[in-house]
């Protein structure tokens, strides 16, 4: 296992969560990454409500010896655009990301870091999530992958920039699934690390919240779905007859803000299959999103200083 995470910086987001989620994800973090840590943290404070802000904020105590860094934008930018704009202030080898909703275990950042430095094709790696709705995988060795989620993830940073980052067509969901296509279309390596784990936590959520999440993830699928199908002609009716079933499925179980959310998404369908015909034409790489970051750094307001 490695022996310091000086060459670790983290991208943290805050948007709405409250303060008690936060105070856990940072007590989580500075347990994993040590007292004497003296990597970068970066908060995109993501048109984050007051009360989220202020905690946020005041959680950055916790990291004593990290150099901060708070962007903030007056509007939520989405994750990919937010993440991206978090590892594009960030200086360190790697860069971490830890959703708030979940628990790392306090051996998780060097764990990963171990096994990117032993891997020099590795661009990102996992750990093991844990949770309802996830995959759960058994304990094991590090092994490659085809997609990794961003959840809890450690990227190299400077290659991943290189190769597009996250893109910004996908606000809020499915940006993982799409980077780790490109990743592996351009050579690079995507790796499971069982050894370590993240425990995901999905419950509590709202009515309203369901609603999000099903409208959000079915948006950006049929983008993702259509933009990486080898054959557009025929993938689409076997498409529309999964996001039927999709629906159906939803209903039977007594979720009707999922199913109401995952129809609303399918009116959006014609706008998903020329922003997927878009990216087919001209794909996203590092060049697009170094003039995005140009133009986008001016947007936000930057500070910095000791937590």
């Amino acid at each position: 296992m490695r022996a310091d995470l000086d060459d670790v910086d983290v991208v943290l987001l805050a948007w709405r969560e409250p303060p008690e989620l936060l105070e856990r994800q940072h007590a989580a973090l500075a347990a994993a990454l040590g007292p004497e840590w003296r990597g970068r943290v970066v908060l995109v404070d993501n048109g984050a409500t007051p009360a989220t802000s202020a905690a946020a904020r005041a959680q950055l105590a916790r990291h004593r010896h990290a150099r901060v860094t708070v962007l903030r934008s007056r509007r939520n930018l989405g994750f990919a655009r937010a993440v991206d704009l978090g590892l594009d202030a960030c200086d360190g080898r790697y860069a971490a990301l830890v959703n708030s909703d979940g628990r790392p275990d306090p051996d998780v950042l060097r764990v990963l870091a171990a096994a990117l430095d032993a891997d020099p094709a590795a661009v990102a790696a996992a750990p093991g999530v844990h949770g309802a709705g996830e995959d759960s995988p058994p304990a094991g060795p590090t092994h490659p992958v085809e997609e990794l989620s961003g959840t809890a993830l450690l990227l190299r940073r400077a290659e991943f920039l290189a190769a597009g980052g996250f893109d910004p067509l996908y606000f809020f969901y499915n940006e993982d699934a799409d980077a780790s296509r490109r990743l592996r279309a351009a050579g690079h390596v995507l790796l499971r690390v069982p050894a370590t784990r993240f425990t995901h936590d999905r419950s509590g959520r709202s009515a309203a919240g369901v609603f999000l999440r099903e409208w959000h993830y079915a948006r950006t699928a049929q983008v993702l779905v259509h933009q990486h199908a080898p054959s557009l002609p025929r993938q689409l009716p076997r498409f529309a007859v999964r996001r039927a079933r999709a629906v159906l499925r939803h209903l039977c179980d007594g979720d009707w803000p999922g199913a109401a959310g995952i129809a609303l998404a399918t009116v959006e369908l014609p706008r998903g299959l020329l922003a997927a015909a878009a990216r087919r034409r001209r794909p996203w790489d590092g060049d697009r999103l170094a003039a995005w970051l140009h133009t986008a750094r001016r947007r936000v307001e930057r500070t910095a200083g000791s937590p």
